[in-house]
């Protein structure tokens, strides 16, 4: 029970304690009346040899009985004043229920809600709703979908209880998300389910997250086969569904302003700032552990040219698709950035140089294979020159591997372009082959596009 809704409850009892000696006292006194006034009836007038006695006795057994009578209405009335009263105290109970109910509610949301506010990505907001909503809603399954950014797609962020969740689905398969307010389906009334949900036997409600008129994210949830969903439970889907509005809504902003401040918005690439913190990172992480970073600097090959004869527009197209390129070239933990300009650098952590010519060559041959197209109009082919670095043989410092990268891509250019330099090449490089996969070698010329410094 909640404190303050304790004082409520012992002054009820204790009144009814009070009333009922004086209950018990007027059962006893209407049961004398009762017996004295069958007592004087009992005397008939033959037994009394008083002249008159007999009229006396039977107005005195009247007045008993009539007493009597009153006796039993008052009793009467105290039993059905009685369970009036515990009516209204069983009443009074289920209203505290209800409010400490809420209030616990409203203490645990809170709770939610500041974990929420000082989440810094949806990775951990989403294991502060995965903790709070299943203890909200008991014996209730459900899910969060949270839309992409890009598209009108929701993807499943949280989900718990037995519930078999669609992993995304489109915004046009909820009816939530399309009328813009809660939808609730149950097989027996006339309501559609959601395409999303799919044939159910179960109760299920799907609340849209709406911030700004925007659609961020809906929560479905849906019965067991014991539990429904009650009013109770709607209501508290509301309530839920404002305040992760609220979280939702916060944690996109955040990533919005984190995403202009580290990443080109051209490229979508991390931008020099970011870099060079990520660098720093890296090689604090190399010296700590013993491993290589390499870096590999990239330049398109005669850009200005090309803008000069295609226009900007077609610059940036092409820009895109060699961001586009290192994209899909870089692993999860690679760092790969818009250095300036057509120039692009990328880190590659745990990477020896040989490794980092085996990736830069892959690079150099799809951006030669790369077929951009701006207003329609399919534009010239583009290449482009790389220069490698690697630490620790190139330097331990941030500006003397940024340094030794672009010296290693200026001497490809100035071989011919289309190829790549290594400030430290590792001698004669065969095969873009794994150490793991190093057999015996014996000297054989460089293959062209590859330039050993």
């Amino acid at each position: 029970m909640v404190p303050g809704f304790q004082t409520s409850d012992p002054p009820a009892r204790s009144a009814d304690r009070g009333r009922e000696p004086l209950l018990a006292g007027t059962v006893a006194a209407a049961v004398a009346l009762g017996v004295l006034a069958a007592g004087v009836l009992a005397m008939g007038p033959g037994r009394v040899t008083v002249s008159g006695a007999g009229g006396s006795l039977r107005g005195t057994a009247i007045a008993l009985s009539a007493l009597f009578g009153l006796s039993i209405l008052l009793i009467g009335l105290l039993i059905l004043q009685r369970l009036a009263r515990r009516r209204r105290e069983a009443a009074l109970e289920g209203t505290i229920r209800r409010q400490s109910r809420l209030l616990q509610e409203i203490s645990a949301i809170s709770t939610m809600v500041e974990l929420l506010q000082t989440c810094h990505s949806q990775a951990e907001a989403n294991i502060v709703i995965h903790g709070a909503l299943p203890k909200l809603l008991p014996g209730v399954g459900g899910a969060l979908y949270v839309s992409r950014r890009d598209d009108a797609t929701l993807e499943v962020q949280v989900s718990w209880g037995p519930l078999t969740a669609a992993q995304t689905f489109d915004s046009e398969d909820c009816w939530a998300l399309r009328r813009g307010r809660p939808h609730l389906y149950e097989p027996a009334s006339a309501a559609a389910a959601c395409r999303h949900v799919g044939e159910c036997k179960d109760s299920c409600l799907c609340v849209p997250l709406l911030s700004q008129g925007d659609t961020l994210a809906v929560l479905h949830l849906r019965g067991g086969d014991t539990v429904g969903l009650s009013q109770d439970v709607q209501r508290l889907a509301s309530a839920l569904a404002e305040q992760l509005s609220l979280a939702v809504g916060n944690l996109r902003l955040q990533e919005t302003l984190r995403s202009g401040s580290e990443r080109d918005p051209l490229t979508d690439l991390y931008n020099r700032r970011h870099l060079e913190i990520s660098l720093q990172r890296e090689l604090a992480r190399a010296q700590r552990h013993g491993f290589p970073v390499s870096l590999i600097m990239l330049d398109v090959d005669h850009f200005k040219a090309f803008n000069d004869a295609n226009g900007h527009d077609a610059g940036d197209e092409v820009l895109r698709s060699v961001a586009h390129v290192l994209k899909r070239h870089t692993r999860a933990e690679d760092v790969a950035c818009r250095y300036g300009g057509e120039e692009f650098l990328v880190v590659l952590p745990d990477c020896a140089v040989d490794d980092a010519y085996a990736k830069g060559e892959a690079i150099r041959e799809a951006i030669a294979q790369l077929h951009v197209f701006s207003r329609g109009t399919a534009l010239p082919r583009v290449t482009a020159s790389l220069g490698i670095a690697c630490y620790p043989a190139d330097g331990a410092r941030t500006d003397d591997l940024i340094a030794g990268a672009a010296a290693a891509r200026y001497r490809a250019q100035a071989t011919g372009r289309n190829c790549i330099a290594a400030s430290n090449a590792p001698g004669d490089i065969v095969l873009f082959e794994p150490r793991s996969r190093k057999a015996a070698q014996s000297p054989v010329a460089p293959l062209p596009g590859i330039i050993a410094g």
